[in-house]
């Protein structure tokens, strides 16, 4: 049996969530904001302790507790709303929409609180993940790196997929791999799943009230940070455009890897949306009129693509673009961390799904290793003291594209010119790409490398000391110019020092 605290209707409650920002244009009528904001009829049950399986879905395969960090789970549901666009409004590549309430209908999800298990070490902070699933099933993000300054990590169950997997991988959906645990979620489709991750920001916001189940147990919560990566980067433009400004739930938001297109709002009830309609609308902006800050990372494999909406840096906005990098090649000890969990929930990639390796093509080349990590966690940094101090990170350049159809522009080495500069771009030893000649969108998210032959390393670098000299000057440039954190700088360079013993053997 599955035992949990009693759910509470949170009746007549209303909250502000962890946000105080939102957008002044298109934000609607005073009620629909209200009504936006309200946490009427939310129950909430947890934390959940038994199921099938001895894990939660989607909790990290390392032990959190050698962190500081314990992890809980909890179940949430009631009345989502769906939204569509006002009387009037054009959903338009500037991203000032107005939506308004569309219909109603009964949901039951689940958030996975991640934080220190010590409440005097936890910062205030908490990054609201919404969960992606292209892979047919939930893939979190939390990362080591992440657990070094005290934030909560939550995960949000937001999509339909996540609860009910995809045709031919049900088996990978919440509710079928765990029954006794998951087995009551419902999920009324994607166009309630705006709705959905606004109910759990607020659940855990600085305002949420004296919960009768609270799922940040009693922590001083400062402000809610609202983040996702690739599709779920997708949804959070489209939730920053049309209903950020009625929910005010964000205090800040850090859209990862997104190819600058924006999830409908119209996804008929109990479906989900096709990834591949999404791709073939244009892209558009985020919205440039709202009162919270947004720090958009992407890499060089979304650059082409988010190029027609490029948009300025301004009082609330940065858009930083890693040159070099691709899009799924965030680190291998991340990656492992990943596979790691995997393994041991048991779960593949279901044939014909998105995400699978249908459509990989014979190259010559690796896949990319440049690590854009330390960039995350500048870029984490620097949208936390944004919102809490107003202290804007640093603009940063861009990656140079022209021509018709428009191109990333290479240097000499066959390396991308402008744009954020990693170490392995200043200093190259290999060609990096963030795609890969001749394979489909899906089969190109980890990128390519061709690595120099040895006489081209050391033409460059007549010796060991001439490489790990460029390169710590590089990662020091790199500090300096706010996109890494000092204190990663000597990790980062005894990295370099080993991976040189094998470019100059001894």
């Amino acid at each position: 049996m599955l035992v949990v605290i009693p759910a509470v209707a949170l009746l007549g409650l209303t909250a502000c969530g962890g946000g105080s920002g939102g957008g002044s244009a298109g934000s609607g009528d005073d009620e629909a904001a209200a009504e936006a904001r309200s946490l009427r009829g939310v129950t909430v049950s947890g934390p959940i302790t038994t199921g099938d399986r001895p894990n939660a879905f989607a909790e990290p395969a390392f032990d959190l507790h050698e962190y500081g960090y314990t992890s809980q789970e909890f179940l949430f549901g009631g009345q989502a709303r769906a939204y569509a666009p006002a009387p009037g409004t054009k959903l338009g590549a500037d991203g000032r929409w107005a939506l308004k309430a569309d219909r109603t209908e009964p949901f039951k999800s689940r958030l996975l609180v991640m934080r220190p298990s010590d409440p005097a070490k936890f910062s205030g902070n908490v990054w609201l993940t919404w969960v992606n699933v292209t892979a047919g099933f939930e893939i979190g993000d939390i990362t080591r790196q992440g657990l070094r300054d005290g934030d909560a990590i939550v995960y949000v169950s937001a999509q339909k997929i996540g609860l009910d997997g995809v045709p031919g991988g049900e088996r990978n959906g919440l509710r079928a791999w765990d029954p006794e645990r998951y087995g009551t979620l419902t999920h009324p489709g994607d166009a309630f799943s705006f709705d959905i991750f606004t109910k759990a920001a607020l659940l855990v916001g600085r305002d949420r009230g004296k919960l009768p189940v609270d799922p940040m147990s009693g922590l001083d919560v400062r402000r809610v940070l609202g983040t996702g990566a690739s599709q779920s980067a997708i949804r959070l433009t489209a939730y920053l455009n049309g209903v950020q400004p009625l929910a005010k739930a964000l205090d800040g938001a850090l859209p990862i890897a997104s190819f600058g297109h924006a999830a409908s709002f119209d996804t008929p009830t109990g479906q989900t949306e096709d990834i591949d309609a999404i791709f073939r609308r244009p892209p558009v902006r985020i919205r440039d009129d709202l009162d919270i800050p947004v720090i958009l990372v992407s890499t060089e494999t979304e650059a082409e693509s988010l190029y027609p909406a490029r948009q300025p840096d301004s009082d609330t906005f940065r858009t930083w673009e890693i040159a070099g990098a691709a899009h799924a090649g965030a680190g291998k000890d991340s990656i492992g961390d990943v596979v790691a969990t995997l393994t041991r929930d048991g779960l593949t990639l279901p044939t014909g799904a998105s995400g699978s390796s249908s459509g990989a093509v014979a190259t010559p080349t690796q896949p990319n290793s440049v690590d854009w990590l330390p960039v995350m966690s500048a870029a984490r940094r620097g949208l936390v003291a944004w919102s809490r101090d107003g202290k804007a990170p640093p603009k940063l350049p861009v990656i140079t594209i022209k021509g018709d159809p428009p191109r990333v522009q290479r240097d000499e080495h066959g390396n991308a010119l402008g744009g954020i500069r990693m170490p392995e771009l200043e200093v190259p030893v290999a060609t990096y790409s963030g795609t890969v000649e001749g394979a489909d969108r899906m089969a190109s998210l980890f990128g390519s490398m061709k690595p120099f032959l040895p006489e081209q390393v050391h033409t460059l670098y007549p010796s060991r000391q001439d490489y790990l000299t460029a390169y710590d000057g590089a990662v020091d440039r790199a500090v300096r110019a706010g996109y890494f954190l000092d204190r990663d700088a000597e990790p980062i360079k005894a990295a370099a020092a080993t991976a040189a013993d094998q470019l100059f053997p001894r």
